[in-house]
């Protein structure tokens, strides 16, 4: 993160912006990072590790933040599931890891 630092030639102080309360308590993150983390990973089928880079955190802070985002609001959509008649099973295997391979079942 870039922090702006101000200079008065007048009287050869200097200063910086405050960021201290750039964030809500006990958070990491600012409401509009994790809602655009939220959009790129959603609609744009982008990694939650490819967003971490770009907002310079880890992944923990942000997939955190992603899923309890996503859980707020699809928890309070009561209508979610309106008109679905049907969910499917997927499994996957991830190969490329080093202990092996590593299964999951998506619903």
């Amino acid at each position: 993160m870039r922090v702006r630092r101000y200079e008065c030639m007048a009287c050869a102080r200097s200063w910086t912006d405050d960021l201290t309360h750039m964030a809500d308590e006990g958070r990491r993150l600012t409401d509009a990072a994790v809602w655009w983390a939220v959009a790129e990973v959603v609609l744009k089928s982008k990694s939650v590790l490819a967003c971490a880079r770009d907002l310079h955190c880890s992944w923990g802070v942000l997939n955190r933040a992603v899923l309890e985002k996503g859980a707020d609001v699809l928890a309070a959509d009561l209508r979610r599931l309106d008109g679905v008649e049907a969910i499917g099973v997927d499994g996957h295997v991830w190969r490329h890891t080093r202990t092996g391979g590593r299964y999951v079942t998506v619903f």
